[in-house]
């Protein structure tokens, strides 16, 4: 099963050194990579949807600026990011009201799948959202925005271990990043409503 390529450093962003510490260019990227993380300096939230690595800031007008391509000096403070060989067959979800659900479903899914002791699985959602409240969680300013009626697509990492590492909330076991194709956006997901029919993948062996 393709590993959690991990990075970062936490007692350098304690002391607020949130140098690079990987450079985009040395990403594997392959067009099943997903993953999400922070920008040298948290001047950019990371997301990483089908191999495309999102770069997304608030623009200081109640709105944000993204983009998809970078410099070459440029790099990661933190990147928790994997590239699945394949993903399973989809889970038909029902309507979910929380972030909790969500997670609740993917830890059942996991489990369904054979990973219900020490597992770290990437998933990716294709979701009807009725609802959806995310952040750029960057420096000097971060933004927070809510969304609704939107197609999406939610991709992160189900962890039970080494949650700190991997930068996955306890008791979730997940961290959640959104995608709205419509808007050409993505951000940290902090909840959500979902509307039934939402598909979810786990990666595959």
């Amino acid at each position: 099963m393709s590993a959690v390529q991990s990075f970062s450093d936490p007692e350098a962003g304690a002391r607020g050194d949130f140098s690079p510490n990987v450079p985009f260019a040395e990403l594997r990227l392959t067009p099943m990579s997903v993953g999400y993380g922070a920008a040298g300096g948290r001047g950019d939230e990371i997301t990483i949807v089908d191999g495309v690595l999102h770069l997304a800031r608030p623009n200081g007008a109640g709105s944000y600026s993204e983009r998809t391509t970078f410099q070459s000096d440029e790099g990661a403070y933190m990147v928790q990011m994997v590239s699945p060989a394949a993903w399973r067959d989809p889970v038909k979800l029902g309507a979910m009201a929380t972030i909790d659900d969500l997670g609740a479903a993917i830890a059942a899914a996991s489990a369904k799948a054979g990973c219900s002791g020490d597992a770290r699985l990437a998933y990716r959602i294709t979701a009807p959202i009725e609802m959806a409240e995310w952040s750029l969680d960057t420096l000097p300013q971060r933004g927070d925005f809510t969304t609704t009626d939107q197609d999406a697509i939610i991709v992160g990492l189900y962890a039970s271990v080494d949650q700190a590492k991997h930068f996955v909330t306890p008791g979730r076991n997940t961290h959640a990043h959104v995608f709205f194709p419509a808007l050409g956006v993505a951000g940290h997901l902090k909840s959500v409503r979902l509307a039934a029919g939402a598909q979810l993948r786990l990666q595959g062996e």
